[in-house]
């Protein structure tokens, strides 16, 4: 049978392909459907937007009402402030058509303070709080009496200091200088949010009277949200323009408070995770949202409260919502792309057995870390002129990398042998010093760190000793440097001589000066050692009939764990100082 060019077992189906789908885009219109959908999900969300937004206005215009109205009453008629019990009647009427206000108050500049307050959960029942009925700036609740307006104390209501100058409504009134917001915040000891708005006060002359004040409990803000009804899986909630919670449809807190510290809930650190990704949108707007799979239509509407305070109303309902209403018109669209899958599936799976197979057969050679296999590689593999060719040359190209990778083989075990020789003798030179045949100051250093190691690894004894061949240079000077090294050399013998090879180390320091270390081994034992070393040094000469002397500085520990490498090289460098400054050829411990 013929070979069959890849090229044109790849082109014909997939030009097949793009015929039926581009028949299919033309009978139906995707784009069109989708953009009606979106249509009826938008109208569904500003006819709901536009509920929320009457109901927060409604809401919150008492807040401004009355704050207007008592600041114009009060800078008209200073006199007012004068005596603040009559102002508790006021302060009631005007609460009491309002059943989310929780406080209208008036605070004067020498700390007086008088409010209509109302439970911010249990609601209806307005009494009057004031703190200098009694006692100057001291706070206590009361109820209201219609003829002296301030009737009996309630018994219930515990007193507490109280000075309105310090509060942030006072403050921030003040700083502002004109009527200012304050900061949303829970009510200290209840499960809701409230904001106020206060105002600074002034009579004809500019002096500062006092600070007007209202609040409002924004519970029932709330529970409207979690009252409408909505499609499944849609999402409401109010916020201030950097994300915090002000209402939603959630079930969820508003604030929390952990360890005496209450902070908000932002839509960015909510547990709901669609919440979360809305966090990072608060433009007024509409957009679509994906979450975990789902995607949402969204939309943001800001509401301009008075005093340039603004709020954001964010609405959240899921795709699938609108785009089940036009279901009907995409079953069509549905069943043939349904056969378009089929079809691409029956034609993909021929090409991919058809392809695939002996593709995969030179893969899993290629991969298989061994040439034989390509080697035993079918010939032909293939119908398919090209990969019959690939597999064909895979082949060759196998044998000749057989031969050359067993020629390699040889060559490199070769050179590798005689690189692990040259290896040996540069780390012998590098470590030992050519004179005396000893460790040098580098090999020493690595010698004794791997001792040193293994001796607090087991709690060892060690014993670090630095020697110096006394008045050294008199020597070089008398017989020169060739003698010199004699007696080098002929110390170092006498050093060796006297340390156990396998645990005992000798190196020389530099110069004239050698170290020994010795592990394991009791000081009395040490002692013992360097003693023989200078009775060696009195009877043999170390040339010429010179005999030398030498001074040792010794630093024994019981635990090598106690010491360091750095202080066993400091302390016997100064008892070998000391050794020498008091008359040589001593052994300092």
């Amino acid at each position: 049978m013929k070979p069959i060019p890849l090229r044109w077992l790849i082109v014909t189906p997939f030009v097949i392909l793009a015929l039926i789908s581009g028949i299919t885009m033309y009978l139906v219109s995707t784009v069109t459907i989708s953009n009606i959908a979106s249509s009826v999900g938008i109208q569904y969300i500003k006819e709901v937007e536009g509920r929320i937004y009457d109901r927060v206005k409604g809401f919150m215009a008492p807040l401004s009402d009355i704050v207007e109205i008592n600041l114009n009453a009060f800078s008209n008629r200073p006199e007012l402030v004068d005596n603040l019990v009559p102002l508790a009647d006021r302060f009631y009427e005007q609460a009491t058509p309002y059943n989310q206000m929780t406080f209208i108050s008036m605070a004067t500049v020498d700390g007086r303070y008088l409010a209509s307050a109302q439970d911010p959960i249990k609601r209806g029942q307005h009494n009057i709080a004031a703190n200098f009925i009694n006692k100057p700036l001291t706070m206590e609740g009361y109820n209201y009496d219609p003829k002296h307006f301030i009737g009996p104390k309630i018994v219930d209501d515990g007193s507490f200091s109280y000075d309105p100058r310090t509060r942030p409504f006072y403050q921030d009134a003040i700083k502002a200088n004109t009527v200012a917001w304050s900061n949303i915040h829970p009510y200290y000891g209840y499960p809701t949010l409230g904001v106020g708005l206060s105002a600074p006060i002034y009579n004809q002359k500019g002096e500062l009277l006092g600070v007007t004040a209202t609040s409002i409990a924004l519970l029932e803000l709330d529970k409207y949200l979690k009252s409408l009804e909505l499609v499944n899986g849609a999402y409401l909630f109010l916020t201030e323009e950097n994300g915090s919670l002000i209402a939603s449809s959630e079930q969820s807190e508003l604030f929390k408070t952990v360890d005496g510290v209450t902070s908000r809930v932002n839509l960015n650190n909510h547990s709901n995770s669609v919440f979360q990704l809305a966090s990072h949108t608060l433009t007024a707007g509409s957009y679509k949202i994906n979450v975990e799979g789902q995607e949402y239509l969204y939309y943001v509407r800001p509401i301009t409260l008075e005093y340039d305070k603004k709020w954001l109303i964010g609405i959240l309902i899921p795709s699938a919502y609108h785009k089940a209403l036009l279901a009907g018109y995409t079953q069509s669209t549905v069943m043939i792309t349904l056969v378009l899958f089929i079809c691409i599936g029956l034609i993909g799976s021929l090409i991919a057995w058809y392809i695939g197979s002996p593709i995969q057969a030179l893969n899993q050679a290629a991969n298989a870390k061994d040439i034989k296999i390509i080697q035993r590689l079918p010939h032909p593999l293939s119908q398919i002129r090209e990969i019959n060719s690939l597999s064909q040359g895979l082949s060759s190209m196998a044998d000749n990398l057989f031969d050359i990778m067993q020629d390699l083989e040889k060559k490199v075990a070769e050179r590798t042998s005689v690189l692990q020789g040259e290896k040996d003798h540069l780390l012998e030179d590098a470590l030992t010093d050519e004179l005396t045949k000893l460790y040098n100051r580098r090999g020493f250093n690595q010698v004794f760190k791997q001792a040193l190691k293994y001796a607090q690894q087991n709690h060892q004894q060690i014993t670090f000793v630095l020697c110096d061949i006394d008045h050294f240079k008199r020597i070089n000077d008398k017989f020169g440097h060739t003698v010199g090294d004699l007696a080098l050399i002929s110390v170092a013998m006498n050093l060796k001589s006297h340390a156990r090879l396998t645990s005992d180390i000798v190196a020389r320091y530099g110069g004239e000066e050698f170290t020994l270390v010795f592990i394991n081994t009791d000081l009395p034992q040490v002692l013992d050692r360097l003693n023989d070393i200078r009775e060696e040094l009195k009877k043999n000469p170390v040339a010429k009939d010179q005999h030398v002397t030498m001074s040792f500085g010794v630093v024994h520990a019981e635990d090598a764990l106690s010491i360091s490498a750095r202080e066993l090289i400091e302390q016997a460098d100064k008892k070998l100082y000391q050794a020498k400054n008091s008359g040589r050829d001593k052994i300092i411990i």
